[in-house]
């Protein structure tokens, strides 16, 4: 019975985990372009990690002669025929000819995809609870952990996050394990296979653990299917979409209203607390005018008390503001008179200011003439002062060249000469001949060297200059420690690239020294010819240095110049005199216009004033009658007030102790009303409380479901499929990804030999076959023994 179900069942696994949404071409009538689909198998690593990867494209051509693709593939192959594809900046064609198959299939090595899935994955494995490399599980005994760790790639397209969905698949021989457990997962048992399947929806994170108890540990790898949830019923997902996106907006709608009806209910509560208390303090208001009546009837007598003397004390006014109007007129006439007199003045102050301004003109022009007097002296100090400071420069000048001349006629006594070029030594030879002679003997030690070494005649680790050392007795040269370092040095050299060329710059260096030592004999007997006439000539200078020094013409020519500075300081230190007294005569000068300029605008503001007091006086006249016909209504005006105040003051007597008493009722009564109201105001917190809670508790669900937790909300079964290998082509039917783990098992040799594939190696479905059967064997190698 551990055999019976084993080659059926092994063919129906195969046919779960090779099933993918690949709908057959139904063809619209009269469509022209080629029709694709996607399939794209990838062989990952124990770990997650990107192996091997192929997409395998099947158009439909629908009659075309060639087909254009469009992807970056590091192979591209031929599954159909033997037709060569050409390849340019990522696009791929295959000219099909008029024998066009009506349908091709080509498969392109790239890796794109893998990194464009919206998952990423990571595979890790335990051994009873601790860390294990999955390399070295193959045939342990004990509990092994196989964790899967789903993450959503953010960076993938919109259409793979929200509508691809992903299954994790494997299984296990029942009769070669010692327990299962897959928490979250689908586990089925076909046959006598244990079948785990998990599931991941769009936009999800999932962490899966698989754990086996086996004593001959076997895992025949993870098969992971990513594919588009295009199902009919998933158009239920869409419509639950819109109607959640409905609803949302209505109670979006109910809750704002809700909120205005809160923020009302809650306003009207402080509003009514705030009344109620008004009406308290209007109450208790109303009290103290009650209280307070009998005083406010007491003031109101000796207010009417005192408008009867107020009455009295405005009848004399009448005759004060006549007396008023009087003086106003009599001022008036005063202030013209003055004016006029005024007013006389302004042509006398008009000649004074013009003799001032002609005045500052001549003080001006006087301290131009001085301020040029002063600016002569001032240059001729600068001069004289320069001068003194060129004397004292040359002196000093004359000293120097002095000392210099003396330095001068010592070196010229004291000249020898060039000395001559020896002759240039290398390593104590002087010509290539010689040194390529040594050389010789170098090469022929170090090939002995090489010889004893090889042959073991030397200890190990010996260079060659150790061996140039040692004695002869050991079998070496018995060389010094500097001519081995030599030895060694000119191997080196020889090495060189330009070597030879060193050798005969050395050779024409040594030829050409005669020449330059005779060259240089000539110069010193030159320089012996010249010492003596340039010695005269250093004497001569010497002593013109003397003459012009500071015994000499340097000395005399600096007292005059510093007999010129005194006199030129003299003449500085009263040399602002003039210009002082011309400056404070302009300055009385300004003073003066400025007091003429002062007096005319004030005889201009008192025409202005008489002006002012002829053009408002009629007005003033008329104000003051005006006030005297007020004094005359504001009597009249008292007594009826008087009238007044006494009725009402007899009616607030009368009718007082009724207003009051109805008053204290009406508003203890409203203020009461207002307080027992505002208990059911006091619940708002509470609802809008539980109204919040009820937001957030749908807020956080729909959430989760729109790239929170997963993309459920998201997926459109009726979403076009993207391209796996670029936009740039068109859309395919389908789309799907087929992906393996590593198996781990023991490594067996293998008893058969390789059987002879009878197909033709150049068809479609031997190749594809050729690509995939490490995959095939691994679902149909569960069931074999």
């Amino acid at each position: 019975m551990k055999t019976a179900y084993r080659r059926p069942m092994a063919l129906l696994l195969a046919a779960v985990l090779a099933a993918a949404p690949l709908c057959t071409s139904a063809l619209a009538a009269g469509a022209l372009e080629p029709v694709c689909d996607e399939s794209y198998y990838a062989t990952l690593d124990y770990y997650g990690g990107l192996m091997d990867a192929s997409v395998v494209k099947s158009y439909q051509t629908n009659g075309h002669t060639s087909l254009t693709d469009h992807g970056a593939y590091d192979a591209i192959i031929n599954l159909t025929d033997d037709r060569v594809p050409t390849v340019s900046n990522g696009t791929v064609t295959f000219d099909l000819g008029e024998d066009a198959p009506s349908r091709f299939y080509f498969e392109g090595k790239t890796q794109q995809p893998f990194h464009s899935l919206p998952w990423t994955f990571s595979v890790s494995y335990k051994l009873n609870g601790a860390p294990a490399l999955a390399e070295d599980l193959a045939g342990k005994t004990g509990l092994v952990e196989i964790d899967l760790d789903v993450l959503p790639n953010p960076s993938a397209s919109e259409y793979s996050r929200n509508n691809l969905v992903l299954t994790a698949a494997t299984a296990f021989n029942a009769d070669d394990i010692l327990s299962l457990e897959a928490p979250g997962a689908e586990v089925q048992l076909v046959g006598n296979l244990r079948t785990v399947l998990f599931m991941v929806m769009p936009g999800e994170e999932q962490h899966f653990a698989i754990r086996v108890g086996s004593d001959d540990f076997s895992f025949s790898g993870l098969v992971l299917l990513a594919v588009p949830a295009t199902l009919q019923q998933l158009d239920q997902i869409a419509d639950l979409r819109q109607a959640k996106e409905k609803a949302e907006d209505s109670y979006d709608a109910i809750n704002d209203s809700m909120d205005i009806i809160l923020n009302t209910l809650d306003g009207m509560s402080g509003s009514l607390s705030a009344t109620a208390s008004g009406l308290d303090r209007l109450n208790a208001a109303r009290g103290t005018i009650s209280s307070g009546k009998g005083q406010v009837y007491d003031s109101a007598d000796s207010a009417l008390a005192e408008l009867d003397a107020l009455n009295g004390a405005l009848a004399p006014l009448t005759g004060h503001l006549d007396t008023a109007s009087q003086a106003l007129t009599d001022t008036t006439g005063t202030l013209t008179a003055l004016t006029e007199n005024a007013v006389a003045l302004k042509p006398e102050l008009s000649a004074a200011r013009t003799s001032i301004q002609n005045l500052q003109s001549d003080a001006k022009k006087l301290k131009e003439l001085a301020d040029s007097i002063e600016s002569y002296n001032k240059e001729a100090t600068q001069i004289a002062g320069n001068l003194e400071s060129d004397f004292d420069d040359m002196s000093d000048a004359l000293a120097k060249l002095e000392s210099s001349l003396a330095k001068l006629e010592s070196a010229l006594k004291g000249a020898k000469g060039v000395s001559e070029v020896g002759t240039i030594h290398i390593g104590g030879f002087t010509s290539s001949e010689q040194i390529l002679k040594k050389l010789e003997e170098v090469q022929s030690g170090k090939a002995a060297y090489d010889q004893m070494l090889a042959a073991g005649l030397l200890p190990a680790g010996t260079t060659f200059e150790q061996f140039l050392m040692l004695p002869p007795e050991m079998g070496g040269p018995g060389k010094t420690a500097e001519e081995a370092q030599m030895a060694v040095r000119l191997l080196e050299m020889s090495q060189e690239a330009d070597f030879e060329e060193q050798l005969k710059l050395l050779d024409t260096a040594n030829s050409a020294i005669p020449g330059v030592n005779d060259k240089i004999g000539e110069v010193n007997s030159l320089v012996s010819g010249l010492a003596k006439p340039t010695a005269n000539v250093v004497d001569d200078l010497q002593g013109l240095t003397i003459a012009l020094g500071e015994d000499g013409l340097s000395d005399d020519l600096t007292r005059l110049s510093k007999l010129a500075s005194d006199l030129l300081k003299d003449q500085k230190d009263h040399g602002g005199d003039a210009a002082g007294l011309l400056d404070h005569l302009d300055e009385l000068g300004g003073l003066a216009d400025r007091v003429a300029q002062n007096a005319d605008a004030a005889l201009d503001l008192v025409q202005k004033l008489d002006d002012t007091l002829n053009t408002y006086e009629p007005q003033a006249q008329q104000a003051l009658t005006d006030a005297r016909a007020l004094s005359d209504t504001a009597q009249a005006a008292l007594k009826n007030t008087h009238a007044f105040l006494s009725s009402a003051e007899s009616l607030l007597k009368r009718g007082g102790p009724s207003l009051d008493d109805g008053t204290r009722q009406t508003l203890s009564g409203l203020s009461d009303a207002l307080r027992r109201s505002t208990a059911g105001l006091d619940q708002t917190g509470t609802i809008r409380s539980a109204k919040d809670t009820i937001t957030d508790l749908i807020d956080d669900e729909w959430d989760s479901h729109t790239g929170g937790d997963n993309n459920l909300l998201l997926m459109d079964a009726g979403a076009i499929p993207a391209s796996l290998t670029s936009e740039q082509n068109g859309n395919p039917q389908s789309i799907q990804y087929i992906m393996r783990t590593q198996e781990i098992k023991v490594e067996e040799e293998s008893q058969q030999a390789p059987s002879q594939q009878s197909a033709d190696q150049g068809t479609f479905w031997s190749r594809v076959a050729a690509m995939f059967r490490d995959f095939w064997n691994a679902i149909t190698g569960l069931f074999r023994k």
